[in-house]
């Protein structure tokens, strides 16, 4: 399946929260303490979401890159724990 399928209670739902926190920026521009507050925290939180999602590629796509050390079949066999052969 190459689209995912939304249904339309989810996507109402989504729409309902933009605006609740587009309210709450609005309301934060004009100065209102806890809206300021909620503002930076909700950026807060996608900035941390999106640095971790950042560093889990770089990660990723270095495993990708980098050359395998060793086989698990030379692992296995110098392991002091595994069966003697």
């Amino acid at each position: 399946m190459l689209i995912p399928q939304f249904s339309l209670r989810s996507v109402l739902y989504v729409t309902a929260g933009c605006a609740v926190l587009s309210l709450v920026a609005a309301m934060a521009m004009r100065g209102t303490a806890w809206a300021m507050a909620l503002t930076v925290a909700v950026a807060s939180l996608s900035i941390t979401f999106a640095a971790y999602g950042a560093m889990f590629f770089a990660v990723w796509v270095f495993s990708l890159v980098a050359p395998r050390r060793r086989a698990a079949r030379e692992i296995a066999r110098s392991s002091p724990f595994g069966p003697d052969r």
